[in-house]
């Protein structure tokens, strides 16, 4: 029987079409109005209205709603509770203001619903999908061969893209037969090495693939945050004698604290020496290792076995991709390969069998986009203004009798405290209650980092909009605050 398909439609195809259009054109109005005057909002706007509504979720609508004022309302909500990265003025963590023609590329590829998980789903997702991989790795200077498959994968995050890693190492290291038979019965007790300031993904990935959370050996950093290479051999040494088997080398290069970078060069010759995957987690810093200011940094990390990199930080595309790199994509291949019955195998480049996922979202063309727009010297512009930046308020804060810096910054994240005041409050109370006070003005917005038990402001530039007069901001505001106290 032949069924007219506008009985199926709310309003009839031309209504459905004026009302995308429409609410489409409202959506990306308020877009770019956030990214063109986000001095409209506060840096950070926590209202108590949405918690106490996140812990009461609101009914199951049981009829629809005209689609302009469901529009209308989830802008009104999402800005009442608001993040705001767009700001010049928000240093927090590494969460970017996120390119236009990154935002673009998401919504194309978001919205034709295309997938670079299998060929047949998307051809051509899947061929820019590679492509983008070969230009992050040359953006960084990891060199690869080039082979049949891409010499890494999309992940939805650093996170899950340190997990691929570890599962690489231990199929690797200890052999493939791990993939079928597990650990249970294995003779092996796998170690896996990593700085005190190393990212808690990792002990999460070794829990999440049955390896354990005892196995990570976190070794002790110096001053400069990096990790101490004496005794990470020490570690190393008592491991070996007790019948460990050290099977991963985890090097940092950004850590979250304070962007420090682990020495690189000696971790994968330790790496070498003891037969360990050496995998780099640069999730952070990692877009920085071939640019002229930081490059000698990164030495070694062409040596690494693979690399994590997020190009939702300082790539300033959205959040939901991540970036493993390898020097070997067929040794990725060997990790997850996996099929079924229903699966019709056409010996095509399917890139789900480089991963966990099986069908997921096409978050490689905003990245591809912007690699297009801006090209190598564009990307190079906007990182070495965060640098210089960074290395503008370094020397503000040395030039200030009331501060005192962490230490010279490697990327552009600047750690420093209050280091006199006339209170009689401890300075770590002092530093807290100025942080807490500069927030709620809602003009700035900055965290709180706990080093070696003292207490320091950490300022994350993360916004490719941000110059110099907004940290000489930042410290004015700092400095009416301490003298308010």
């Amino acid at each position: 029987m032949k069924t007219d398909s506008t009985e199926f439609t709310i309003n009839g195809p031309k209504e459905v079409q004026s009302d995308f259009l429409e609410n489409g054109l409202k959506i990306i109005t308020s877009l770019e109005t956030a990214y063109t005057h986000p001095e409209n909002h506060p840096v950070l706007s926590s209202p108590l209205e949405l918690k106490q509504r996140w812990p009461q979720p609101q009914n199951l609508p049981q009829d629809g709603c005209d689609l302009s004022d469901i529009v209308d309302e989830a802008i009104k909500t999402i800005f009442s509770g608001y993040c705001n990265v767009s700001h010049p003025q928000y240093y927090g963590y590494i969460s970017p203001k996120p390119l236009p023609i990154s935002v673009l590329g998401d919504l194309l590829a978001e919205g034709l619903n295309q997938t670079p998980g299998a060929w047949r789903a998307g051809p051509a997702a899947t061929v820019i999908e590679a492509e983008t991989l070969c230009w992050l790795s040359q953006f960084i200077g990891y060199k690869q061969d080039v082979g049949k498959v891409p010499n890494g994968i999309f992940t939805s995050g650093g996170s899950m893209a340190n997990a691929s890693a570890l599962k690489l190492a231990r199929d690797t290291i200890l052999g493939r037969e791990v993939q079928d038979d597990g650990l249970v019965d294995s003779k092996f007790k796998p170690t896996v090495y990593i700085s005190q300031e190393g990212h808690f993904s990792i002990w999460k990935a070794l829990d999440f693939l049955g390896l354990g959370r005892t196995c990570l050996r976190r070794i002790e950093v110096g001053e400069d945050a990096r990790i101490d290479l004496n005794k990470l051999e020490e570690q190393i040494q008592k491991d070996r004698q007790k019948g460990y088997k050290p099977i991963c080398l985890v090097g940092t290069a950004g850590t979250s604290a304070t962007a420090s970078v682990d020495p690189l060069d000696s971790l994968a010759q330790v790496a070498k020496d003891y037969d360990m995957w050496f995998h780099v987690d640069a999730a952070a810093g990692g877009v920085f290792a071939n640019i002229p200011e930081t490059r000698q940094h990164f030495q070694g990390m062409n040596l690494a076995d693979s690399v994590t990199l997020d190009p939702c930080k300082w790539l300033f595309v959205p959040f939901g991709i991540g970036c493993l790199l390898t020097k070997n994509g067929l040794e990725l291949l060997k990790s997850f390969q996996a099929t079924s019955h229903y699966w019709e195998d056409l010996s095509e480049p399917d890139l789900f069998q480089m991963g966990l996922p099986g069908t997921r979202q096409w978050r490689s063309l905003g990245l591809w986009m912007a690699f297009k727009h801006l090209g190598y010297n564009g990307y190079s512009k906007l990182l070495r203004n965060l640098l210089s930046v960074a290395c503008h308020l370094a020397q503000a804060v040395k030039e200030h009798s009331s501060l005192e810096l962490l230490q010279e910054p490697t990327l552009p994240v600047c750690c420093f405290r209050i280091g006199k005041s006339t209170q009689s409050l401890p300075l770590d109370t002092v530093n807290h209650l100025v942080q807490k006070l500069v927030v709620e003005k809602g003009q700035h917005y900055f965290t709180m980092l706990d080093w070696q038990e003292q207490t320091f402001f950490r300022v994350s530039l993360n916004n490719f909009t941000s110059n110099k007069h907004h940290v000489n901001s930042l410290i004015s505001a700092i400095m009416e605050q301490l003298n308010h106290l």
